[in-house]
């Protein structure tokens, strides 16, 4: 009787993606410790891709490669899309690092528009092929401005599969649905959940420290709002499988059961 071994079968993974706009080691790593330092559960040895399309003069990639390493965030490989410099793609290719495509016909003319000119678009469906630290470091420009204008909740029918992630950009988030362990809640504003939770919920992803994550039956693997977090196995077990209201005192996240 045969007995299969193996398969190979083309599949959907979600990936960040870090976008470099700096050639120094150095610095690079230091921007991304910085980074972490807001939710080091959620960065722990993440799969990333490297953008290197903004990198015009030439790259140590091995040293580069290096420092974001070093951080505990795990690269996969480099957008091939992302770079015009044949010199840097030789270098990247010569170290072993797989260099990726895409299929987007679109991402060529996205990627020509000057950085400094671009805007937010207000379609929320627009940002869903960013990635995070991408979209986090846009909302860091814009934080200075002193109105910020906030878009209509968005809202979730289906169930949130494990491996799925979704970015509520500017608004609260909604599921009317299950979200799955392995799975991830982004949103700029509150998260509701109105069903079993048990993937990730992080909540003030640009810094609102006033957002809070509501569950309907909270089993979380994590909990984080405006950078601080707790684990499951930090959270109390009177409230595992109840109503709950997570929301933040003091630099605290508390939590507290909804009548």
């Amino acid at each position: 009787m045969f007995t299969k071994i193996i398969k190979f079968k083309q599949n959907n993974f979600l990936f960040y993606e870090i976008y470099l706009y700096n050639n120094k080691p150095e610095l690079i790593y230091n921007a991304i410790k910085k980074k972490i330092q807001h939710s080091p559960v959620f960065f722990k040895k993440m799969p990333v891709i490297v953008n290197i399309y903004y990198i015009k003069n030439e790259i140590n990639w091995e040293k580069v490669y290096n420092a974001i390493n070093s951080t505990g965030i795990n690269i996969i490989g480099i957008n091939g899309n992302g770079c015009n410099n044949k010199n840097i793609i030789k270098i990247v290719n010569n170290t072993g690092t797989p260099i990726l495509f895409t299929n987007n016909k679109n991402y060529k003319k996205t990627q020509n528009v000057s950085i400094n000119k671009k805007k937010v678009n207000n379609n929320i469906n627009s940002i869903k092929s960013k990635s995070i630290i991408k979209i986090i470091k846009e909302k860091e420009s814009l934080s200075t401005k002193k109105d910020i204008y906030y878009k209509k909740s968005k809202i979730i029918y289906n169930p949130i599969r494990s491996g799925q992630q979704v970015y509520a950009y500017n608004s609260d988030l909604i599921i009317i649905n299950n979200v799955s362990t392995g799975a991830e809640l982004i949103a700029d504003g509150n998260i509701h959940i109105y069903g079993f939770m048990r993937g990730k919920a992080l909540s003030g992803a640009n810094g609102n420290k006033n957002c809070q994550i509501f569950c309907n039956q909270l089993y979380a693997e994590l909990l984080s709002i405006a950078g601080e977090y707790l684990l499951q196995n930090q959270i109390p077990k009177k409230f595992l499988g109840k109503s709950s209201r997570i929301y933040l005192k003091n630099k605290i996240l508390k939590i507290k059961l909804c009548n």
